[in-house]
């Protein structure tokens, strides 16, 4: 039978992978911030320090959900591989026909391995939400703030 074992090492494969290639590091900056409620009152200047600042952040945080969800994917696809072995095995043992997720249920009841890649699984699942809701922020007050400039730009070349 495979082991969680396997799979956590073939996770922890993908930082040798990560290293191979450049990766930004974390932008420079307090833990908040406070965004403009008005970006036409911002300066030229101001504008740019607040698109460098969310374009960091964006690439910043893409990266850390390329990281998590190459981890998620291997993680997920073992335990989906350990569950239907397991799954297998119980319905094999079985006199009689159950449920898949009584099964499922079963399998993980006797399997601590099983339930210790679960909660992994599901940690790093709320934390990849968590950082594409982040990344979806950084995106949208990026967008905002283009905008703007875009406006500006054809504003001065009509005069």
């Amino acid at each position: 039978m495979v082991k969680v074992s396997t799979f956590i090492s073939k996770a922890a494969e993908l930082q040798e992978l990560d290293v191979k290639y450049p990766s930004p590091q974390r932008p420079n900056g307090g833990i908040s911030y406070t965004f403009p409620a008005n970006s036409d009152n911002l300066s030229d200047a101001q504008m740019d320090d607040w698109l460098l600042f969310l374009g960091a952040w964006r690439g910043y945080m893409g990266y850390q959900i390329s990281k998590l969800e190459g981890q998620l994917f291997i993680l997920s696809e073992g335990f989906d591989l350990m569950m239907s072995t397991r799954v297998a095995g119980l319905e094999a043992e079985s006199s009689k026909r159950l449920l898949k997720d009584s099964l499922k249920g079963q399998a993980v009841l006797e399997d601590e391995e099983l339930q210790n890649l679960k909660i992994r699984i599901i940690d790093l699942t709320a934390e990849s939400k968590l950082l594409k809701g982040r990344l979806s922020l950084y995106e949208s007050q990026f967008e905002t703030l283009s905008r703007v400039v875009t406006r500006r730009g054809h504003e001065r070349m009509r005069l």
